[in-house]
């Protein structure tokens, strides 16, 4: 883990892979089947996770301490687990986010208010796994209820 000193408090940078490693182990918990992890430049959804008939669209990424690259990170990987979307009611679509990102979720939310909404309508599949790398644990919530 890198810390990096910012506006007198130390910002913590948190790698995708630690994201990443916390989410599958859940999921290995839950008793799904998973995907093998990318490979470098390879494409196509971060993680798939298949129980039964559902499966899991997983897009994941890490917390970068600089606000504008954090800002692109998050909104280039909405887009790409919502093109994963195909109707199915069996599907689910999972921004997997550091903990950390939970903190901003609501100014986010209420900076956008219409449009927050109407995606929560549109993508009802859509949820937010806020992951905490250091206990190991994943929160879920719903697009509409994202804190």
């Amino acid at each position: 883990m890198k810390f990096v000193e910012r506006r007198g408090y130390l910002a913590k940078s948190i790698e995708s892979s630690q994201v990443e490693q916390v989410v599958r182990t859940h999921l290995e918990k839950m008793g799904c089947q998973l995907s093998a992890p990318r490979k470098r430049g390879e494409t196509g959804p971060d993680m798939i996770a298949e129980l039964g008939e559902s499966i899991w669209f997983i897009e994941i990424i890490g917390f970068q301490e600089t606000p504008p690259i954090r800002s692109r990170e998050f909104y280039e990987a909405f887009f790409r687990v919502i093109s994963r979307d195909s109707d199915d009611p069996n599907h689910t679509l999972v921004l997997g986010l550091p903990e950390r990102f939970k903190r901003g979720m609501r100014q986010r939310m209420l900076q956008y208010p219409t449009a927050w909404g109407k995606l929560g309508i549109a993508f009802p599949n859509l949820k937010i796994w806020y992951v905490d790398t250091e206990q190991g644990a994943v929160e879920e919530h719903t697009w509409a209820a994202p804190c």
